[in-house]
Order: structure tokens, then sequence, then C-alpha cells
């Protein structure tokens, strides 16, 4: 299948995940508020820590790892990665457990404990499901993880609206955690569809510990990477809430804008994801195929990075001339729209940042990039540090801080890039 085929086939499950995501967002917006959203919020952002080790690296890791095997000896690396996965979940689900209250005492508000236990049982499932998409994207077959992924947000959707509506007189904490609860349910029966269209034939023999090793090796600089920005996200809860109050704001004032940027406006800038995660998923073991024939590789990265580029740029229009149209109709928050339209420049960046590391991964040469990624994460701090604590900017000034640390990020992968071009 080529990969016009393979990128139309995610896009379209893409569109489909995004379409009921953002309509659950903005249900949840409603429903919830925005003081509980922050609360999810906050706490997604721990979640996302704890979830990143099992599902950065490992998918791209099996995809280039599958792609570069014969299909005699795929189910080997399947197998092998299964079994990682379920190494690293006996360690990190317990981890999380013990370190639950002490995370929701970092950021400061404790009703984020219950959101945060919710996603302990999520390191095991969606690991298992990270495996399995990057085994059938190096196989070239991306119907299966588009339908598995369709099937998710299904259930999350459904699952969600009816714990929100039978909870609707819980407390703040309670609420926060039913979406996480609603995404377990949906991460297991992910996992059984996958189980139930790739069955394993028992062997006695273990999994192999050398394949085991080499998808970690792979995954490692990537999941360093993702850990460096989820920790900067956690770091964000814990901070930008701190600043805000520092600004003048109360703490429940504080909460409602935290929700407001990382619940509505933050989630907007991500809906060119539909088209860039697919081009994304089809970069690695495509890359892969071809890092040994130049002419080759630079034609592929043509093919996808452009496209990248003009779906972030129009999406960016969309969103500024959109704004009102967005937060008077969809969120009912006027203080949004403004907010859209300063944060409207990241969505290009996101795009072609996105299928930069897509073509990074295939090249292996996650390493260098991880060096960037450090980097950027700390500017972004050091500028929301700065510039949110101020009374003029608070929201404005995190917004500013996110696109300094986004535009080094892209401006430093398009550096390896070039010069792994040249070579």
């Amino acid at each position: 299948m080529n990969l016009a085929k393979q990128a139309l086939i995610l896009t379209l499950g893409n569109g489909l995940t995004r379409g009921l995501g953002f309509i659950l967002r903005l249900l949840l917006a409603r429903w919830m508020g925005a003081e509980a959203l922050g609360v999810m919020e906050m706490a997604n952002s721990v979640g996302m820590l704890a979830l990143t080790p099992v599902t950065a690296g490992i998918p791209s890791a099996m995809s280039r790892l599958t792609a570069k095997h014969p299909s005699v000896d795929q189910p080997s690396v399947l197998r092998a990665g299964l079994h990682l996965i379920s190494r690293l979940a006996l360690w990190l689900t317990p981890a999380l457990f013990l370190l639950s209250p002490c995370m929701a005492w970092m950021l400061g508000d404790l009703r984020t404990l219950p959101a945060i236990l919710f996603t302990a049982p999520d390191i095991l499932l969606l690991g298992l499901c990270g495996v399995y998409c990057g085994y059938c994207y190096g196989q070239e077959n991306t119907l299966l993880p588009a339908a598995a992924e369709c099937a998710e947000q299904g259930v999350r959707f459904v699952l969600s609206i009816a714990l929100v509506l039978c909870f609707r007189r819980a407390g703040v904490g309670i609420t926060a955690a039913l979406p996480g609860a609603a995404e377990t349910v949906a991460a297991l029966v992910v996992v059984l569809i996958f189980r139930r269209m790739i069955p394993l034939r028992r062997q006695l023999t273990a999994p192999s510990h050398a394949l085991q090793r080499q998808i970690f090796q792979l995954a490692a600089p990537t999941t360093l990477a993702r850990l460096c920005l989820t920790g900067t996200r956690a770091l964000e809860a814990v901070l930008l809430p701190v600043c805000l109050r520092r600004s003048g704001l109360s703490a429940a004032a504080a909460t409602a804008q935290f929700g407001l940027l990382t619940g509505m406006a933050m989630p907007m800038m991500l809906l060119p994801g539909v088209v860039t995660s697919a081009l994304c998923m089809v970069t690695t073991p495509a890359i892969s195929r071809c890092e040994n024939d130049p002419r080759a590789l630079r034609c592929t990265m043509r093919r996808l990075l452009f496209p990248a580029l003009g779906i972030g740029l129009v999406s960016a229009v969309v969103l500024f001339f959109g704004a009102d149209l967005i937060s008077l109709h969809l969120y009912r928050t006027p203080a949004l729209a403004p907010l859209l339209r300063v944060l409207c420049p990241i969505t290009v960046l996101f795009a072609i940042h996105q299928v930069q590391m897509g073509v990074i991964t295939g090249l292996g040469l996650q390493r260098q990039a991880l060096t960037g990624t450090v980097i950027s994460s700390v500017l972004s701090m050091l500028c929301l540090a700065l510039l949110a604590s101020s009374p003029q900017l608070r929201l404005f000034g995190a917004a500013l801080a996110s696109m300094a640390g986004q535009l080094f990020s892209v401006t430093w992968d398009a550096a390896i890039l070039r010069r792994a071009r040249q070579a």
C-alpha cells in the first residue's frame, strides 16, 4: 500500500476520532465547568508523564523494527514488544499508585488525586495498544489501527457522557476523574480487539531478549524527548496557576484560566494533527525503507514536509478568522477568542514538528533531536515564569512561552534533517 493510501486511511480514522474527541471536549467544557476542566487538565499532565515510558517511543520503534524484519520473523518482534511493555508496567503502575498523593500535593490541588489514580491501569493497556499499532504500521497495515482508534474513541465518548450525566452532582474531583475512567474501559476494549485480530501462536521459548533490547534502545531517545515535553507540561500545571495567582487572580480563577488555556485553546491548535499525525505514522517505516537511497529519501521528505506546512497554514488562517465563532457559539466563552488569535501561529509549528519527528525517527536520529527538546523545554519554562506572572499578559504570556519553545524545536530539527539530506 502506498503512502497516500496509508495516510488517507489514517486521516479518515483520525478525522472521526478527533471529531468525536472535539465534540466530547466541548460537551465536557459545558457540563463540567472551567474549574473541573482545569482540575482534569492538571491531573492529565501527571497522567501523561506516567504514560510516556510506554507510549512515546514504543510505537515508532516497533514500526521501524517490524519494517526491517522479514514477514516470517515479524511475530517475534510483536511478542518481544508485548513482553517489554508488561515488564515496564509491572514497575510503573505500583509507582504511580504510591506517588499519586505526593503528585496531587505538588499540583497544589488534592482534587486531582482521583483522576491521577484512574491513569494507573492505562499504563499497561495503552502500552499494549502502542505495541500493536506500531507492529501494524511496520506491516503497512493502517486499517486495523484506524478502526481500533475509532472504536476506542466511540466507547470513550459514550461512556464519558453517561458518567458525567449520572454524576452531575458529584464534587469537582470526582467529576474531573470520570473521563479517565471512561478512557480505561475504552483502552481495554481496543486491546481485546487487537488480540482477536492479531493472534499469536503459543510457543515454548521465551520472547527474544535481543529484540526487547533493540526495541528499548530504539524507543529510549524518543521516550526521553517526550518525557522532557510531558515533564514540562507537568511543571507548567504547577507553575502556571502559581504565576496566575501572583498576577493577582484568586486560586479558583487561576484554575479556571488554566482550564481555558489547556482544555479549550490548546486542543484547537492541535486540530491539524488529524492529518499530520497520519503522515507521521506512515513516515517512519517509509523513511526506514529508503534511508540508504539518498535520492528517494529526499523525495520522500519533500512529499511529507511540504503538505504539513500547507495544512498548518490553512488551519492557522481558519482559527484566526473563526475565533469569534468558536468562542461564542461552541464554547460560549468570549474570553477564548483573543487567546485563539494569539496562539494560531503555533498550529503551523505543531504540524511541521509532528512530521519532522516521524522523519527523524525513521532515520534513527532521535538522540540528536533530544538535545533540542531539552533546550526548548527549558526555554519554554523560563519564558512562562517570566511572562505569565505579568498582570498585563497572564495567559497570553503562557501562549508566547509555548510558541517560543516550539519554534526552537522546529528550527533545531530542521537543521538535523538538512544535515541528513546532505549526507
